[in-house]
């Protein structure tokens, strides 16, 4: 590091892997060096918005170039693996996009390599850095529900209403809606409720998306059903669906959780968000105002300027770096998320419930 400042580079050059510099760059313990684009043209573009000095057309070459300390992985799955297994052995921190990985092997593969460099690993799930999930699982933690009985999770959006190719929807290179949506799901009934034992699935592919170099591949679903059982003994429902139309709150995330002390529910969409709840001795439910000191410094009318001033997703993963702390969400939280949505292709398949795969002791 330099003048104690992590020097990351960036790989991707989308909107979402820009939310991601924006973030970096808000944090005064942070320098942007590098940025690593398959279309020069266009890393080019996006380096000079965001005055990064190095441009790469491979990651590689960025890598070896051995000025930068922690890298951030924004491009498809299947390249999750080969990235962070190089990046570690470089010597560099990892932050990583979900789903970690496409398979539960390469996931458990790079959380142990991870684990034994010492190194920092943040498996990044946006959604815990949004204000109102976070206060929703204060609430949780605080007892507002006691024993959580039962829960409801969904994500839904219509994205991916085109019939153009997406290899998100290529099963050889992604995991569908259940992976790319269905992993934030997933993640958010670990912190929520607690490790998932059992599920059960049914997946559908909803529109047909032809390659657009005309060959043939696999489909991977574009909608999912989830039942889950705790080991906890609470059991959910899971639905996602990227081909759903959301108007104006273009994505919407539904939490809803039910114990021995009440009910809240969570609707999150890029509209805005509002959380209720409803103790078991009330007899209407309430708006859940998050309260101001928790905001701090992020204008409630604004809630997505969070990353750039919180300790949240990159800027976690930052001090974490300049402070030696660990870090939540881990590669570990990756791994067990990708045993979950393996465990649902597999009951999807069976057609029965499946067991998802207990730590060794």
């Amino acid at each position: 590091m330099t003048e104690s400042k992590v020097r990351f580079g960036v790989i991707g050059t989308t909107w979402y892997a820009e939310t991601h510099l924006q973030n970096i760059q808000s944090h005064h313990g942070a320098e942007l060096v590098a940025i690593t684009g398959r279309d020069r043209a266009k890393a080019t573009e996006v380096a000079g918005r965001f005055s990064i000095p190095h441009v790469y057309t491979d990651y590689r070459d960025m890598i070896s170039a051995g000025n930068i300390d922690a890298i951030v992985i924004v491009a498809p799955d299947e390249m999750h693996l080969p990235i962070t297994m190089d990046a570690l052995g470089a010597g560099l921190h990892v932050l990583c996009e979900k789903p970690l990985a496409t398979t539960a092997a390469a996931a458990q593969a790079m959380y142990e390599r991870a684990e034994t460099t010492g190194l920092k690993h943040m498996s990044f799930f946006a959604l815990r850095t949004s204000m109102h999930h976070r206060y929703l699982r204060s609430l949780v933690e605080d007892g507002y529900l006691g024993q959580v009985y039962s829960a409801q999770f969904s994500l839904t959006h219509g994205f991916f209403r085109g019939d153009d190719y997406q290899w998100r929807f290529d099963a050889v290179r992604g995991t569908g809606a259940l992976g790319d949506l269905g992993c934030y799901l997933i993640d958010q009934a670990r912190w929520y409720v607690g490790d998932i034992a059992r599920v059960s699935t049914s997946l559908r592919n909803t529109i047909s998306r032809p390659h657009s170099a005309g060959d043939a591949y696999e489909p991977a679903n574009d909608s999912a059903i989830l039942g889950v059982e705790f080991r906890n003994g609470a059991h959910a429902t899971m639905s996602t669906n990227v081909v759903a139309h959301q108007a104006e709150r273009k994505q919407t995330n539904t939490v809803v959780l039910q114990g021995e002390g009440g009910t809240l529910e969570l609707q999150h969409t890029f509209a805005g968000a509002v959380l209720r709840g409803a103790r078991s001795d009330e007899d209407e439910f309430r708006v859940l105002e998050i309260p101001a000191d928790l905001w701090e410094g992020v204008d409630p009318s604004n809630p997505g300027m969070v990353g750039q001033v919180h300790s949240v997703g990159d800027r976690a993963f930052i001090d974490a770096i300049l402070n030696n702390e660990p870090i939540t969400p881990s590669f570990y939280d990756g791994w067990k998320v990708q045993q979950v949505i393996e465990t649902a292709f597999a009951a999807n398949t069976s057609g029965s419930w499946e067991s998802v795969p207990e730590d060794e002791s």
